[in-house]
């Protein structure tokens, strides 16, 4: 049907068309000019993750598409009709992406890099009101009847109805693509990090100690005897000295601190001896004295440790209990599944979990971890989104038969460490749509919550004057990191994950 250009309504449609058209042209060139950054947006979207190959190019050709027929007087009315369908589809995105997805992801760029989420949505409500303003403006008959125009309404309906549903149904159906089919598809929130400050440790050889009363320990492998003490906000407090019981009857190589419910823990766990005492590290008493060597241990009461050790008779490393008032020891050798060697390819971290009640370990070359029990029993294996369930390891043996690891050898987590019920795994293996330049300026930190074993997110911890993440603590909102010689505080928002309760 033509329209009468002298009209109001004719200049009206038209008016509208014309907008349209540099819309979609526009939109469509950006996507196109910087193809890599649509793909990463896409692919960390978390509604459409598991479409994103699919949709990098259906959608700014749809744009293309429609633009062209927008420009022909016998094509315009469905070209009207298409711009109404994908601007529904674009909006009820937007809907759910403030109401419904796990995070907010960083809005699209191009014409609207300015205008935030709620910016968007209004825009592209204008625009669903305009072109369906247009549309049943331009499906009038001439003649004044009503038959024309109630078809309209109809497609109308069907048009929002529709695009609606099959939005719902990607959002639906690529949550559970990325985590039934383990896709390696990372989704990063909007600026989930605020910087809160950093103090200069002078030396790179602190450790975690732990945090309890609002304060952070760290301990020294240089100093092994001393603890450093910081408040929340990075202000310096009390140095702390530890004061060991016949210490020089001890052979100990490496001595560490642990600080736990109230109480101060020294171990050197090629000794078998672990002392316990308050935190001011004066009145330490052995706790026992046995055949437990470890390598790992966590407490997880005032009397049972959770320690990793190998075993004599098959060389295979496993997780053990030590009950400490005895020097009771028990060996769970059928916990950590051997793959390849028993020892490299179990290897770990120890954590655990006090809102769960749960110790969790995190395999280092594999993706998964393991939920249990105080008493060592295996409740849940879990997976992480990475792709590799067996472990890529190259064994070296040296001259003096010492085996060591390659340098092909395929790491999955970097680093663990668990807070409220999330598991946070740092990793260096980049998903599909991640830029390797990312790599080189910052860390990549997975989320997981250890109540469903789900995937959650992911989040950028960027380096901090050219020095990466090597370990990295949380208490409440807040996160502290140790990056070379610095002590980095950052606060978690709460709208991203609430680290307080379940």
């Amino acid at each position: 049907m033509e329209l009468k250009t002298g009209n109001s309504k004719g200049w009206f449609v038209d008016g509208v068309c014309g907008f349209f058209i540099l819309l979609w042209v526009y939109a469509a060139t950006a996507k196109l000019l910087d193809y890599e950054s649509f793909s990463v947006q896409l692919g960390q979207s978390p509604l459409l993750s598991a479409y994103a190959g699919v949709l990098v190019w259906l959608v700014p050709l749809s744009e293309f598409v429609l633009s062209g027929l927008l420009l022909f007087p016998k094509t315009k009315k469905v070209g009207l009709y298409g711009s109404l369908c994908l601007m529904t589809a674009f909006t009820t995105y937007i809907i759910i992406i403030l109401n419904y997805a796990d995070f907010v992801p960083c809005s699209c760029g191009g014409i609207l890099e300015s205008l935030g989420w709620t910016e968007h949505l209004i825009f592209n409500g204008v625009c669903v009101l305009l072109a369906a303003s247009a549309f049943l403006l331009a499906s009038q008959n001439p003649k004044g009847t009503t038959t024309g125009l109630q078809r309209a309404i109809l497609k109308l309906c069907v048009c929002l109805f529709g695009s609606t549903i099959l939005v719902i149904v990607l959002f639906l159906t690529s949550e559970e693509q990325i985590h039934r089919n383990n896709a390696f598809i990372r989704r990063y929130p909007h600026h989930p990090l605020t910087f809160k400050g950093a103090y200069n440790l002078e030396v790179n050889s602190y450790y975690f100690a732990g945090i309890e009363h609002e304060r952070l320990y760290l301990g020294n492998y240089t100093t092994p005897l001393k603890l450093k003490s910081f408040d929340l906000k990075l202000e310096p407090k009390e140095n702390l000295s530890i004061t060991i019981p016949n210490l020089t009857s001890f052979s100990f190589k490496s001595i560490q601190n642990r600080v736990y419910a109230d109480q101060l823990y020294t171990y050197d766990g090629s000794v078998p001896v672990l002392f316990q005492g308050a935190l001011d590290g004066q009145k330490m008493s052995q706790k026992l004295y046995k055949r437990s060597f470890f390598d790992k241990i966590i407490s997880v009461s005032d009397s049972v440790f959770i320690i990793g050790t190998t075993v004599a008779s098959s060389g295979n490393y496993a997780l053990g209990s030590v009950v400490s008032s005895t020097g009771k020891t028990r060996i769970y050798p059928e916990l950590l599944e051997p793959q390849i060697d028993g020892v490299f390819d179990v290897n770990g971290f120890l954590l655990f979990n006090d809102l769960l009640n749960r110790v969790v370990y995190q395999y280092r070359y594999r993706n998964e971890y393991l939920l249990l029990s105080p008493e060592l029993e295996l409740q849940i294996t879990g997976k992480l989104i990475d792709t590799i369930a067996t472990a890529q390891l190259e064994l070296l043996t040296l001259s003096d038969s010492i085996r060591k690891l390659g340098p092909n050898s395929q790491t999955v987590a970097e680093y663990a460490t668990t807070a409220s019920h999330y598991l946070f795994v740092q990793s260096s293996r980049l998903g599909k749509y991640e830029s390797e330049k990312m790599l080189d300026q910052a860390s990549i930190i997975d989320v997981y919550d250890l109540t469903n074993q789900s995937y959650v997110s992911s989040f950028y911890l960027y380096d901090y004057k050219g020095e990466k993440s090597k370990a990295f603590i949380i208490k409440g909102q807040q996160l502290f990191v140790l990056m070379g010689d610095y002590l980095v505080n950052y606060e978690i928002r709460s709208d991203f994950l609430d680290l307080k309760t379940i």
